[in-house]
């Protein structure tokens, strides 16, 4: 099993998934002026999905479904993702756009504050390097359909990155929904303890 973890590991171009990063945080970082002009082409659907979470956060959801819904979103978004590198040049998009929504909700929720430091948190930690992987594989086919040749870069079939989103993406989502769900149940209670004493 570790050797076909590595192995898969092996498919991931160093350089592509180093762009796959500057392109998202290119995005992270045009977030703060977006909101602030309220330029509403790019803040309309962050604002309109911060909304939800507030709302949903709000819910007494049960842990095991609120971990199967974080899951799936999260799975569901990523998937689409890779598959975008069917399309010229939309996964370069994608990931711009990925960086924009979360660093809008960020500085909304935030208020500015900590910008930067609010993605050394566990869940980032474990949800950012599974969109960067997927956005590596998503580019990288996207090069093949382009007829871009990379030195050490090898072309192969779209089958193969859909082992790799599973194998190391889901994992990931996985370990990064178990923290989120256990953060968003314990900062519920700790709301309701809250709201308990001052009554």
């Amino acid at each position: 099993m570790i050797d076909y973890i590595f192995s898969t590991l092996g498919m991931i171009h160093p350089k592509i998934f180093l762009v796959s990063i500057l392109v998202f945080f290119v995005g992270y970082a045009l977030a703060p002026t977006a909101y602030f002009k309220n330029i509403r082409i790019l803040t309309v659907y962050p604002m309109w999905l911060s909304g939800k979470l507030e709302e949903w956060s709000k819910k007494k959801w049960n842990p095991y479904l609120l971990f199967l819904f974080l899951i799936s979103m999260n799975s569901l978004s990523l998937f689409i993702s890779l598959l975008s590198g069917y399309f010229i040049v939309l996964p370069f998009i994608f990931a711009a756009w990925t960086g924009l929504n979360i660093g809008v909700v960020t500085y909304h929720t935030l208020k500015g504050q900590l910008y930067y430091a609010a993605l050394l948190n566990p869940v980032a930690m474990f949800e950012l390097p599974a969109a960067f992987i997927t956005f590596t594989l998503a580019f990288q086919y996207n090069f093949f359909q382009m007829g871009i040749s990379i030195k050490g870069l090898t072309e192969t079939g779209f089958i193969h990155y859909i082992m790799i989103f599973i194998t190391l993406v889901i994992p990931l989502l996985i370990i990064a929904g178990i923290f989120e769900t256990v953060l968003i149940v314990y900062s519920r209670k700790f709301e309701e303890k809250k709201h308990d004493n001052q009554e």
